[in-house]
């Protein structure tokens, strides 16, 4: 395959382990601030971002494993993956949205 890196792993798999050690340090930071009861709006922001890159991440290895099916196993695959960005784009829009409102 073309995404090997020179370690012999993927590209995608490193990745992966990159953005999913990010998202723990992330999570691990709002709860402990919240334990406190303090509210950073970027700590929010990141987790965010995070959690896009880890559906890119997974889309990319589920396009891997659709794209030798047939249409309709590609069709499903594209209405899911709209609908799981449907549900992270609108409510952080309507979250920058209402933040720059006030």
């Amino acid at each position: 395959m073309g995404d090997k890196n020179g370690n012999g792993g993927s590209f995608v798999g490193f990745l992966a382990f990159c953005v999913t050690m990010f998202a723990a340090i992330l999570y691990l930071l709002a709860m402990a601030l919240s334990f406190f009861e303090i509210d950073i709006k970027i700590i929010d922001t990141l987790q965010s971002v995070a959690s896009v890159i880890m559906i890119c991440i997974v889309s990319v290895t589920g396009w891997r494993f659709v794209k030798t099916k047939s249409m309709p196993w590609k069709l499903v695959y594209i209405l899911v993956l709209l609908a799981v960005v449907a549900s992270v784009v609108i409510p952080v829009a309507v979250q920058f949205a209402a933040s720059n409102s006030n």
